[in-house]
């Protein structure tokens, strides 16, 4: 047996028929097997898998479960345990197929090229009425058509299931780590077991069709996960049990590190939360010094090096702040003000000062005038207004917004701020 092709299914009634043309209809030239298996559909796609295989008796091997197991990727290894391929190729119910020659393409090019561990095809999507969308994005398409082992520690898929092709490697190792990873994410698990095989070739040729489907009540993961706040701590424990896996077998040639997914370890969950996820990792002691910087050394608006997006983050930044050319109002006439004034009133560029207290308004604060905060209206587009008030600098912040000033900073939080930035970029440099 050259090829299996390995269809895993579950209620996918209104699809699964295309997706079965598409596999019979395939042109290839070696012994193959259409290895099927149903996760206990009750929506009828059952029924026609039965008739597919009175039809193809000698093709097909069918699989039905009675019971749904609420674990997709333990199906996933199930249909592997039967491939007895040289090479297996994946598919979904509900994806399909549009080139006849995919397979044999596939197949011809593994054959001619012992380096790559698998290939993919390029993806034509469509919704849930077969009309053509927009891609997602949810892979990456290489310039040069190779994909490397540097390119999945980034977790940057290769392609989707239905494009997927590789060598079965099956009969050499169990690989339980397809089911133990996630119950869900199977294909990145095998995206990973085949680029520590090799790399991982790329066609140009739209040959599959992905079907993204992404509603409210919808039954497919991507429907599933559409609002699932837990999402990406999700992609993080399974990123991280992947990582064990790696340093566990391949430790001497391969180094995958979740510090590859920084934004990841932004994630707003409870500290508790994500301190027993990390410590799941066997880099636990690295991660939680990571995660410590990331979340609570590095402001809002400067995390990883990127830069600021948001004008309003720029209030928190002291580089910004000493880099604009403008004269500066003083929104506080206290302690802080008094700070700021002995080290920078040398440099002329404070007109003035404002202060919610009456009883300081229109008096004279170390050779500055204070005024009502009502005044900086008529200065906003002109002036940077500096929030020298370290008791109420949230309460002021309010304050300028209801009169439409978005644009100001606080001297506090920017002082703490480059404080925290270089022990930050300390552990940063040791580790990242």
């Amino acid at each position: 047996m050259e090829i299996s092709i390995l269809l895993l299914t579950c209620n996918h009634k209104k699809y699964v028929k295309q997706t079965l043309d598409s596999i019979i209809k395939q042109k290839i030239n070696v012994p193959y097997e259409i290895v099927i298996a149903d996760d206990a559909s009750i929506d009828g796609t059952q029924k026609i898998l039965i008739e597919y295989k009175k039809k193809y008796p000698e093709r097909i091997s069918l699989y039905l479960k009675k019971r749904n197991s609420c674990h997709p990727t333990k199906c996933l290894y199930y249909l592997l345990s039967k491939a007895r391929g040289k090479y297996f190729a994946t598919i979904e119910g509900d994806d399909y197929w549009a080139d006849e020659l995919k397979i044999q393409k596939q197949y011809d090019f593994l054959e001619n090229n012992k380096r790559y561990s698998a290939c993919t095809t390029g993806l034509i999507v469509v919704d849930e009425n077969d009309n053509e969308i927009a891609d997602p994005q949810q892979y990456v398409k290489k310039n040069n058509n190779i994909y490397s082992f540097q390119d999945f520690m980034y977790l940057r898929m290769p392609g989707m299931t239905v494009s997927f092709f590789a060598r079965n490697y099956f009969e050499e190792e169990s690989y339980s780590i397809i089911y133990k990873a996630d119950r869900n994410m199977g294909d990145n698990t095998l995206y990973m077991l085949s680029i520590l095989k090799g790399d991982i070739y790329q066609f140009d040729e739209k040959m599959s069709v992905y079907r993204y489907i992404s509603k409210n009540g919808g039954e497919n993961f991507n429907s599933i996960h559409k609002n699932n706040f837990y999402l990406q701590y999700n992609i993080l424990r399974h990123w991280i049990r992947l990582e064990n896996y790696v340093k566990q077998k391949y430790s001497t040639k391969f180094n995958l590190d979740i510090i590859r997914l920084k934004p990841l370890l932004t994630m707003k969950y409870p500290i508790k939360t994500m301190f027993y996820l990390l410590s799941q990792s066997k880099n636990a002691k690295k991660y939680f010094l990571i995660y410590f910087a990331n979340k609570y050394l590095w402001d809002s608006g400067f995390v990883w090096k990127e830069k600021r997006k948001a004008t309003s983050q720029k209030k928190y930044s002291w580089k910004y702040f000493r880099k604009e050319d403008k004269q500066i109002v003083l929104f506080g006439a206290g302690a802080v003000a008094e700070e700021y004034i002995d080290k920078y009133a040398w440099q002329d560029n404070i007109i003035f000062l404002v202060d919610n207290d009456e009883n300081k308004q229109n008096t004279s604060f170390k050779g500055f005038i204070i005024k009502n905060p009502k005044e900086i209206i008529k200065y906003k587009n002109q002036v940077n207004i500096l929030i020298t008030n370290k008791e109420h600098e949230i309460d002021i912040e309010r304050q300028l917004q209801s009169m439409d000033i978005q644009s100001y900073y606080c001297y506090c939080s920017m002082q703490y701020g480059r404080i925290r930035h270089i022990i930050a970029n300390a552990i940063f440099q040791k580790y990242c």
